[in-house]
């Protein structure tokens, strides 16, 4: 296993550098001159264990898709029974892993939020903006769905869930929604909150 020191410079040059492909990426959609391929979901492909495109982890850490492929076997056979029932646990469980990171002091503000995800692996957070009642967050090389090819439904209710976990103690009661995703065909992770 060969990993690297990461410092606050690489990863924020990391996050600028895919920040440039959310933002050309979204913007292309709106515009209606971006058509991407959104098939209907019927079940997820074995390639999703396999296609993982974590570009600043794996020079982190040469051992990353074998973490992240522990991961998204979790993840692929919760929705050979139900998506459902996928979205559900994961986004519950990462919900308590979010308080679970305040309340042990690992989170303490807004601010740890990007180093946290990186140490965790979960991956490059970036605050896009926020606001008395909401917020806009993307998910840069995210271990639930980067890489994979477009299934059709959104795949990051974990990371959805440590989002709402996290902000429900430091902020309040929250509403975390995916609306960008790699299932859907983006290269990025896209969440927006909505603070109740």
């Amino acid at each position: 296993m060969s990993t690297q020191v990461v410092t606050e410079y690489d990863v924020r040059t990391a996050i600028l550098k895919w920040r440039d492909v959310a933002i050309r990426e979204a913007s292309l959609n709106r515009h209606g001159s971006y058509a991407l391929h959104r098939p209907d979901f019927k079940s997820l492909a074995p390639t999703y264990l396999t296609n993982i495109h974590r570009p600043f982890f794996n020079r982190l850490d040469t051992c990353d898709s074998l973490y992240v492929r522990t991961h998204r076997m979790i993840v692929y056979g919760m929705t050979k029974y139900s998506k459902a029932l996928k979205a559900v646990v994961m986004k519950a469980s990462g919900k308590n892993l979010g308080k679970l990171l305040v309340s042990k002091g690992v989170i303490r503000s807004l601010d740890d939020l990007p180093e946290v995800f990186v140490a965790q692996r979960i991956g490059l957070l970036d605050i896009l903006s926020e606001s008395t009642n909401k917020m806009r967050i993307n998910i840069y090389e995210c271990m639930s769905c980067s890489g994979m090819k477009p299934s059709g439904i959104t795949m990051c209710d974990f990371e959805a869930g440590v989002i709402e976990g996290v902000l429900e103690v430091l902020i309040g009661r929250n509403v975390t929604k995916e609306r960008y995703c790699w299932g859907l065909g983006y290269s990025f992770c896209g969440f927006e909150i909505i603070f109740e």
